[in-house]
């Protein structure tokens, strides 16, 4: 039997550490799970720098976060035939360089990032709205929402635009920083913002725009990066903090719109000293494990979920045998884990066991460049 990946990341050479990138844009990955290993890695559809995107699989459409001549950013939508399995670009939206701002530095991993004076805009975070026709993006450099109406050609007719302001205590949090945005299964859209220490809550109009629902503060420095919904388990859901490296639980209210705090935990060993971001998130279908990636450590947190999704309980970290495993994601089934080591430039494959919820390494040193989006796609080729 086979599953497909999309994957998804850098094109440009300045994010390989000085070497040749040989990706073009977004790939599919084969995974045999007979034989228990990726198989074939082919090109998809080619776009420069898609690090992030979200797909439709009732029109075959994927939108993606991408640059333009390495000079500005925006997002994208790329048609996809199944029949060929290769897709193409059919609209686009550059987003005004003109707006940002200028920030300190820090340093990450010993390089020093200018986040805000990077020459583009593109955003960290991209989210299809396929019913309603719409796309909403987190972007991290101009501290931003952004939202845009869609025809039903998947053309751009409108766009939004909302920044939000305020700052978090550490080096990282220099400025609000909008990482992750994505609708909850009421239709109202939930926003990080990684900067501000915020999670903030919208009810979306028929023509994009948002309308603020509820602001929720997280403990100073947490820094929450991206979250996952846990649809099992009477609406709790499980946000990253990246500045902290744990996994926090929030209570929502659909009938409100608002959330409330519950818990939360490490990503990583007690006693570790390193520098560790935590970067992905993924709840396994069946509601019942949480997996968070981290970046420094270079690992993966296992979390069983228990009382009834409220809290839960670490019960696995495992090395991904490279270094900054930044997204990942489980095979259909569920019995398979892929992770992008993105500055080894390899993925690694896990066997899981879908009872207990623990991984074994099934492959490893599967070779890609500056991967940093992995999403399992088996039904979106079919």
């Amino acid at each position: 039997m086979e599953d497909k990946f999309l994957l998804g990341g850098y094109t440009a050479d300045s994010y390989t550490g000085g070497k040749h990138n040989n990706s073009e844009g977004i790939y599919s990955a084969t995974l045999d799970t007979d034989k228990g290993a990726i198989t074939d890695i082919s090109l998809v559809a080619k776009a420069e720098n898609p690090a992030f995107f979200n797909y439709s699989i009732k029109d075959h459409k994927i939108a993606v976060v991408m640059t333009k001549n390495d000079e500005t950013g925006g997002v994208g939508i790329i048609d996809f035939d199944p029949q060929t399995g290769k897709g193409k670009l059919i609209a686009e939206s550059m987003l005004d360089q003109s707006v940002k701002g200028s920030y300190e530095a820090y340093n990450y991993f010993d390089h020093l990032y200018y986040w805000n004076e990077l020459k583009y805009t593109v955003p960290s975070y991209v989210y299809l709205d396929d019913k309603r026709k719409m796309v909403f993006a987190a972007n991290y450099n101009t501290n931003a929402v952004l939202t845009w109406k869609l025809d039903d050609n998947y053309q751009f007719v409108k766009a939004h635009r909302y920044p939000i302001e305020g700052r978090g205590p550490k080096a990282i949090q220099d400025a609000a920083h909008i990482h992750f945005s994505r609708l909850l299964p009421d239709g109202r859209l939930i926003v990080c913002s990684l900067g501000a220490d915020k999670l903030l809550v919208y009810d979306v109009n028929d023509d994009a725009s948002l309308t603020k629902v509820f602001e929720y503060q997280v403990e100073a420095g947490f820094g929450p990066r991206q979250l996952a919904f846990n649809e099992n388990t009477n609406n709790y859901i499980y946000v990253l903090n990246e500045a902290g490296s744990r996994t926090a639980v929030v209570k929502y209210d659909p009938a409100t719109g608002t959330l409330s705090r519950i818990a939360n935990y490490s990503n990583i060993p007690e006693g570790f000293a390193g520098h560790n971001q935590s970067a992905g998130i993924r709840v396994s279908a069946d509601g019942k494990f949480v997996y968070s990636s981290n970046r420094g450590h270079n690992s993966l947190a296992v979390f069983r979920v228990i009382d009834g999704g409220a809290h839960l309980e670490k019960i696995q970290t495992i090395k991904t045998g490279g270094v900054s495993p930044r997204d990942f994601d489980l095979s259909k089934n569920g019995d398979f884990l892929l992770v992008a080591n993105q500055m080894s430039h390899e993925l690694i494959l896990f066997k899981r066991d879908p009872e207990t919820g623990y991984l074994a390494v099934a492959q490893k040193g599967i070779k890609h460049d500056a991967c940093v989006r992995v999403l399992e796609a088996t039904d979106f080729f079919a």
